[in-house]
């Protein structure tokens, strides 16, 4: 190596000595240097002249303890790599290997590079400034640590969450704008790649500027939290400028936080705490023996820059910092009025309710009695009770007793206009037959929960997003709301308790399933916190599975209704195939009715027929009532 200049002081780990001379002092056998050692827990106090050239091969803790000093007496500095060097390279990206560092500082001897500090209440800010919780950001200052850590800690962090709440802060920056908020934590960088918790959220600059990034953390639930760190784990290409609704942006000079008390931080992943922080970049304030940094803008006065539109204010903070964090973000009311203005309206009892449920009812009977599903299609779309229906449900939610009540005589007297006029018009149509329409409405099952369900969820989306109103009609008649009442005003009318309660119990079970999924959905799409919401969630529970009961016992019928079917359909005996299985009265006292028809080349004999029904009892493992009807195949 060719002759080097003179005068380079190394200030080196003098706990590390052995390692130092082993692994650093040969590669300087050449430099005109002068030791210095320098103990951990040691102050350095060292004077030298302005423009001295010094080496370090320090930790982090260290360095930052000597860069201050470097800063205020105006050394040039050089460093060397040192394994306890972590996050110092957040800040400063020097070379990494010994012989890249030393080329590296030769050829800086001749023109000291200058670089901006950061500073947090007069300490230098290697990486990253953190505020928040101290379970909470405690892992999240770890992140930067290795892939693993970031797992491990992404672990710990959403644990710690199911308790975690919103701290007020309020910051002013060097432009004195002031930004009153509540959040879960605040990250103040020098450049955003500073910090795995801010990198990719603000866009990197080409060139360095004395200038500091703050990212506001804000989430309204734990999802939220959940996904902006898998983001910083998984990080993706950013799209767009735009910001999530959980972050704000701070790029200014100068920056204070304040809050309503002492504030938690960790600085160079150090806890520490303090009333208020002062956190600013003091441009050109360190001369660096180096190539390696990037470019600096020195355009003079900087733009200062804010986004925080998304961030609680007012009101929202209030709440957010009253209460844990949710798993899912709920809505803040002036966010949703005009949906909660639409709910209310569609509880009231008026005149358009009244006309079009008699309307409806009268369709559905005669559709019933006519045996026409097209003409019972008309009523379902006519129907107006499934407005009354999703409000409740969001009153039952929100526990809104104006909602509740409203709603509630709506639909008392939707039901009882129903009943009333079913059974009118019931006693006044000579007919007393059952048939198909009316029949299917006696065994309601699972399945009929089920529906009631998934109509529920959609005509809660429908209600909350105007864009698919239009498929209102759709779920009306998915769900049928007004043909179950019309067969029991028919049950009530014949004197036929069976069909009255098999038909209310359908009408229940829609009523149920669509409170029960309108109100979940509500809560999903954050209508209302979960602590609201519990009570009336649980109510609807208990009557879901009140409700389920009756209908899981006739499902089960049905299930064993069609194995017996299944079993019998197409199956031949003796020369004699068995078709148009029917069965019912299954599970009850009596035997199993089965009717069939048996196809043969020959006529049978009543020795035949009751041969063929022992081999079928045989087969089903139980006994049954047959009914046979002959068929002769020729």
């Amino acid at each position: 190596m060719a002759e080097q200049a003179c005068n380079y002081t190394v200030v080196f780990d003098a706990d590390k000595q052995a390692e130092f001379e082993e692994t650093i002092l040969p590669s300087l056998a050449d430099w005109d240097v002068e030791l210095q050692p320098l103990q951990a827990e040691a102050s350095p106090d060292f004077s030298f002249a302005e423009d001295s050239r010094i080496l370090t091969w320090l930790g982090d803790v260290q360095l930052g303890k000597l860069l201050s000093l470097a800063a205020e007496q105006s050394w040039q500095v050089g460093f060397l790599p040192h394994p306890e060097m972590l996050r110092f390279y957040r800040t400063f990206p020097i070379h990494k290997k010994l012989p890249d560092a030393l080329a590296d500082i030769q050829a800086a001897t001749n023109e000291a590079c200058l670089a901006d500090l950061m500073t947090c209440n007069g300490q230098l800010v290697f990486g990253s400034v953190m505020l928040g919780n101290r379970e909470t950001m405690a892992p999240a200052a770890q992140v930067d640590l290795g892939f693993f850590s970031k797992i491990k800690n992404l672990f710990i962090l959403t644990f710690n969450l199911s308790h975690a709440h919103l701290n007020p802060y309020c910051l002013e920056t060097a432009k004195q704008n002031t930004i009153n908020t509540a959040a879960l934590g605040v990250a103040v960088v020098y450049r955003p790649s500073d910090s795995d918790f801010t990198k990719s959220i603000v866009d990197e600059m080409p060139q360095d500027e004395p200038m500091l990034n703050a990212i506001v953390l804000a989430p309204r639930s734990i999802s939220e939290v959940v996904r902006f760190l898998i983001g910083r784990i998984f990080p993706k290409p950013k799209k767009s400028n735009s910001l999530p609704s959980y972050l704000g942006a701070v790029k200014t000079d100068k920056l204070t936080v304040s809050g309503s008390q002492q504030l938690d931080f960790y600085l160079n992943g150090e806890m520490q705490a303090a009333e208020k922080l002062e956190i600013e970049v003091r441009p050109n304030a360190l001369k660096l023996l180096t190539k390696a940094l990037p470019e600096k803008n020195n355009q003079g006065d900087l733009k200062e820059s804010l986004r925080v539109s998304g961030l609680p204010k007012g009101q929202a903070v209030e709440e957010l910092v009253k209460y844990p964090l949710p798993w899912i973000h709920h809505t803040d009311l002036e966010e949703v009025k005009e949906t909660f203005v639409t709910l209310k309206e569609n509880a009231k009892l008026s005149e358009t309710f009244l006309v079009l449920m008699v309307l409806s009812t009268l369709l559905a009977t005669v559709g019933l009695f006519a045996n026409s599903a097209p003409v019972i299609i008309g009523a379902m779309i006519l129907a107006p009770l499934m407005a009354p229906i999703i409000s409740f449900s969001m009153g039952l939610l929100r526990q809104d007793s104006d909602i509740l009540i409203t709603s509630s005589k709506t639909l008392v007297t939707g039901i009882l206009l129903a009943l009333g006029f079913g059974t009118v018009l019931t006693l006044l149509t000579p007919l007393h037959a059952m048939n198909h329409e009316i029949s299917t409405r006696l065994s309601p099952t699972i399945l009929d929960l089920a529906v009631a369900i998934f109509s529920g969820i959609a005509g809660a989306y429908a209600n909350a997003r105007s864009e698919v109103a239009k498929s209102m009609a759709g779920v009306a008649i998915a769900v049928a709301l007004v043909p179950p009442l019309a067969v029991s005003g028919i049950g009530i009318g014949w004197h036929d308790f069976a069909v009255f309660y098999g038909a209310f119990l359908l009408f229940v079970t829609n009523l149920v399933g669509i409170i029960l999924a309108a109100a979940l959905t509500f809560l999903l799409m954050g209508y209302s916190p979960f602590r609201l919401a519990k009570k009336g969630m649980i109510l609807i529970f208990l009557f879901g599975i009140l409700v389920s009961i009756p209908l899981g016992v006739s499902f089960h019928k049905m299930v064993l209704e069609q194995r017996m079917v299944y079993a019998l359909e197409g199956w031949t005996v003796d020369g004699v195939e068995v078709r148009n299985v029917k069965v019912r009265d299954v599970s009850g006292d009596n035997p199993d009715f089965v009717g069939v028809t048996l196809v043969s080349h020959k006529t049978l004999s009543s020795g035949d027929i009751d041969r063929i029904k022992k081999q079928m009892e045989q087969k089903l493992g139980h006994a049954i009532s047959l009914e046979a009807t002959l068929a002769v195949k020729r």
